[in-house]
């Protein structure tokens, strides 16, 4: 069978990160990746439309060439600190006489709950589906084919502002790709660093990116809070900069070799060379200073979430803990300050789940962009299992083809 293709886009306030992922032979693997600084981004926006493209098109170009294949649409992560979540029902009763749920009633009663009353600079980007409800039954996973009269669904919404989302396709027409889904980055997160164990008992999953902290939190199979925080790893950097009185350059380079999210964590004479201006030493540093600086911002990261989901009770019943992710979860003793302020274990979460290019599975930061992929192969089969039951892979590979094509 000739392959086919999955494009996932990441697109970050520091990185740009592109992966491609084939399927044949009945599974997937990455067979192209590509990972660089971005430009033209702030807090997860884009702020500049010709820098933020250039930078995406190098990515994509370099991964499509690494795949041998020409990519002209992508699956694509998206965060900022406008986007809302909420959670809605919808109900439809079943025409008189029939008494099964059809996959029809399923996309109906989906739509159905997706009509809210928004802001009007705000839209629904994301959909995710909790359980449904068959008359008095509750907590169905799949509907089709029951039995019942009436039918109920409930739905995480993701929103974000228009004029952004708007902007982000727009960039990514300049360079003549299409933006075939745009996925909330920790829900793509949540599909590689995450087992069907931890969605199930329940976890807090914070994907830690450059200028925003994405989380989510999920029970019983689903998610059920998600939200943004603007801080992120860039702000460390800065408060570095200014604390030791260097560039930010510097500072960035001191965070990710010596950065220490607990001050106890460093020796009382363990001491680093700063890096000054124009390659000149900037003396020494002790690293409890450097610890010190960093600890109050990631305490500030962890607090400012949990006061955002500390009163629901799905977070009051996890069961697997704090799972973190991103690139700025790489500063040694994050894991011990998450668990400090959320009071529950706290572990790493690396991407899984997909083979093909060594060093991408234990790195953090490829996290968003094998999520993409995994959600979006599973969102195919989803959507196959609703239109045509009997054809599984048919109708998701002739959409594919819109994602990539082989170089000839």
């Amino acid at each position: 069978m000739q392959p086919e293709f999955i494009v996932s886009l990441d697109l970050g306030t520091t990185k740009v990160a592109a992966a491609v992922g084939e399927f044949s032979d009945g599974g997937m693997k990455i067979t192209g990746a590509a990972s660089l600084p971005s430009d033209g981004v702030k807090k997860g926006m884009v702020v500049d439309m010709e820098a933020a493209a250039a930078c995406v098109g190098m990515a994509l170009e370099k991964a499509g060439r690494m795949a041998d294949v020409e990519i002209q649409g992508v699956c694509a992560g998206f965060s900022g600190p406008e986007v809302r979540s909420i959670n809605s029902r919808g109900v439809i009763s079943l025409p008189d006489g029939r008494l099964e749920v059809t996959a029809a009633d399923v996309r109906k009663v989906i739509d159905s709950a997706g009509n809210v009353v928004l802001p009007g600079d705000m839209e629904i980007v994301d959909t995710a589906v909790l359980d449904f409800t068959v008359d008095k039954n509750r907590g169905i996973k799949d509907p089709v084919g029951m039995a019942g009269s009436r039918l109920g669904v409930e739905v995480h919404l993701v929103t974000a502002q228009a004029a952004g989302v708007e902007n982000f396709v727009r960039m990514l027409e300049k360079i003549g790709v299409d933006a075939l889904n745009l996925v909330f980055q920790p829900l793509a997160c949540a599909h590689s660093v995450l087992t069907r164990e931890d969605m199930e008992s329940g976890c807090l999953l914070i994907d830690i990116g450059g200028g925003i902290t994405d989380f989510a939190l999920f029970h019983g199979g689903c998610v059920r809070a998600s939200g943004v925080i603007p801080v992120g790893g860039a702000n460390i950097s800065r408060d570095l900069a200014i604390g030791l009185r260097i560039p930010e350059s510097a500072a960035e380079e001191i965070k990710l070799r010596y950065g220490l999210a607990l001050e106890s964590l460093a020796g009382e004479d363990e001491t680093v060379m700063l890096p000054g201006a124009h390659g000149n030493s900037g003396g020494e540093v002790r690293k409890k200073i450097i610890a010190a600086i960093i600890e109050p911002r990631c305490e500030e990261i962890f607090s400012m979430i949990k006061s955002s989901v500390s009163a629901t009770d799905w977070f009051k019943s996890i069961g697997a803990g704090v799972v973190l992710t991103g690139g700025g979860s790489r500063i040694m003793g994050m894991k011990s300050v998450a668990s400090q302020v959320f009071g529950l274990p706290a572990r790493k979460g690396t991407p899984d789940g997909l083979g093909g290019i060594p060093g991408i599975t234990a790195d953090e930061s490829w996290s968003a962009a094998v999520g993409l992929l995994l959600f979006e192969s599973d969102r195919f089969g989803r959507l196959e299992r609703l239109k045509s039951p009997g054809r599984p892979l048919g109708w998701m590979f002739d959409r594919l083809r819109r994602i990539a094509s082989l170089f000839l």
